[in-house]
């Protein structure tokens, strides 16, 4: 479980100290406008949440954008949990999530609510932190730990899986569900620049479970030396980011439907043949 408190203090945090300069989240935010821009539907009314302090120049195809944020900022429009949304049923004809939900308790319900939120033909996209993203840091933070203290706790907030976030999308009856990832590997001269970057970034450990006392100076040396030991190249240390994009529409009955099954004209055995 996650602390939104905690999130929260952090985000506003995140907001006063310049949001808009950070290089990670502004270039997915062009990657959003770029997605959204090759849509062919307008959307007259929608929400962009999570995208913290700042304001985005969407493409002319989104249009009446609310900006919501769980911790205030001043280009915020509205302040709310993402875990309680806070719109009539079919009220919006978009909604976007900007990394926000790798940090949700409860991604079902927000999910649910979401679909509840979009007019019929409404667009749901998100981007968020999943799979292996950090790995190298929580394998060097538990072995430090392992080494020194005999235990370990949770240093690094754990990621969804890719094909249960898809699977997810489906059970929550989002129609045309996609779900891809972005897969990149940043250098760093040394692990405590990428600690700096997260906490920067508002993207430090919340579990409520975490140890809440001070992390020792001999762990965080122990680790700095397993990390580059293991997970360095050329003279810089390699920190792994798995991204997943999640989009799908509220139904409506002029969307593409499925072949029923069984409808094909073609043979697969033959049709594969053919790339022989």
């Amino acid at each position: 479980m996650h602390n939104r408190r905690l999130i929260k203090i952090r985000q506003e945090k995140e907001n006063i100290n310049n949001f808009e300069e950070k290089i990670f989240f502004k270039d997915y935010q062009n990657d959003f406008v770029e997605r959204i821009s090759l849509i062919n539907e307008n959307f007259e009314k929608s929400l962009a949440f999570g995208f913290r302090g700042s304001k985005i120049e969407f493409p002319k195809n989104v249009k009446n954008v609310i900006y919501g944020n769980l911790g205030k900022s001043n280009k915020t429009n509205i302040i709310y949990d993402e875990e309680l949304i806070p719109f009539k049923e079919s009220s919006l004809d978009l909604i976007m999530s900007f990394f926000n939900l790798h940090f949700a308790n409860d991604v079902p319900g927000i999910l649910y609510q979401t679909l509840r939120s979009l007019k019929p033909n409404g667009l749901f996209i998100a981007s968020m932190f999943c799979g292996n993203t950090l790995q190298e840091l929580n394998y060097s933070f538990i072995k430090a730990e392992e080494e020194i203290c005999g235990g370990m706790s949770p240093r690094v907030s754990p990621f969804g899986e890719l094909q249960a976030l898809a699977s997810l999308m489906q059970e929550i009856n989002f129609s045309l569900p996609v779900a891809d990832i972005d897969r990149h590997s940043v250098y760093y001269k040394h692990p405590s620049n990428l600690l700096t970057d997260l906490k920067n970034l508002g993207e430090t450990n919340s579990l409520l479970r975490m140890n809440k006392s001070v992390l020792r100076k001999d762990v965080l040396n122990r680790m700095y030396e397993i990390y580059i030991d293991n997970f360095s190249k050329d003279g810089k240390i390699v920190a792994t980011f798995e991204i997943a994009w999640l989009t799908g529409w509220k139904y409506h009955e002029s969307q593409q439907k499925p072949l029923k099954r069984g409808s094909g004209m073609t043979n697969m055995v033959e049709g594969v043949k053919k790339f022989e």
